[in-house]
C-alpha cells in the first residue's frame, strides 16, 4: 500500500517520462558531483614523506637511548636527599631514611612515552611516513624493523610502568625486587 502511494506521489510530481528519468538519475549524479569536488585527506601511508628536520629526530632519539643504557644506574636512581649524621647513627632505620631508590619510570622519558617534546614521540608514525624513502629491495626489511620497534617501544613503556610497582609502594613489593631485576 505504501509503495503504491509513493508511486502516485512521484507520478504527480513528474509531468513527463523524461522528467521522471532525470529525477531517477539525479541522486546518483548529485552524489558523484559531491565526491568529485570534495577533497579527501590521504591515509598516513600515502601522506607526504617526512622532512629532513623530522627525520633528524630519529638519530637524536637513538642517542638518548644510548645515553640511558650507558648511564643506567645514574639515570634510574633518584635521590631525595642525604641522611644526616643523626639518622646514620640510628640502629633502626626510620621511615624515609632510604634517600635513594630506583625509578623505572625514567625509561619512559627516554623512549618517547612521556613527553610530546621527546625526539621519539610518535616515532612509529614518522617511520611509517618514511616508507617511500626506502628502496624497494629493502622495503620488507624496513617494514619488519618498524613493526619490531613499535612492539619493543610499547613493551618497554608498559614494563617500566609495571615494574615501578614492585618496590615499597606495593604491599608485596620490596626494594630488593627492583635491585635483583
Amino acid at each position: 500500500m505504501r509503495i503504491s502511494s509513493s508511486l502516485r506521489i512521484s507520478r504527480h510530481v513528474c509531468s513527463s517520462p523524461l522528467e521522471a528519468a532525470l529525477m531517477q538519475r539525479a541522486a546518483p549524479l548529485l552524489a558523484a558531483i559531491v565526491l568529485a569536488t570534495t577533497s579527501i585527506s590521504p591515509p598516513a601511508a600515502v601522506a607526504a614523506p617526512p622532512t629532513v628536520a623530522e627525520l633528524a629526530r630519529l638519530p637524536a632519539g637513538l642517542a638518548r637511548i644510548d645515553q640511558l643504557l650507558d648511564n643506567w644506574d645514574e639515570i634510574t636512581t633518584v635521590c631525595n636527599g642525604v641522611p644526616d649524621d643523626l639518622e646514620l647513627k640510628q640502629v633502626v632505620r626510620t621511615v624515609g631514611a632510604q634517600k635513594c631508590s630506583k625509578s623505572p619510570l625514567k625509561v619512559q622519558t627516554y623512549i618517547g612515552a612521556s613527553s610530546t617534546l621527546d625526539p621519539l614521540f610518535k616515532a612509529d608514525k614518522l617511520m611509517i611516513r618514511a616508507q617511500p624513502l626506502v628502496a624497494d629491495d629493502d622495503a620488507e626489511v624496513y617494514s619488519s624493523a618498524v613493526d619490531t620497534y613499535i612492539t619493543k617501544q610499547q613493551m618497554a613503556s608498559t614494563m617500566a610502568y609495571t615494574s615501578s610497582w614492585s618496590g615499597i609502594e606495593n604491599p608485596n613489593g620490596r626494594v630488593g625486587q627492583i635491585e635483583d631485576n
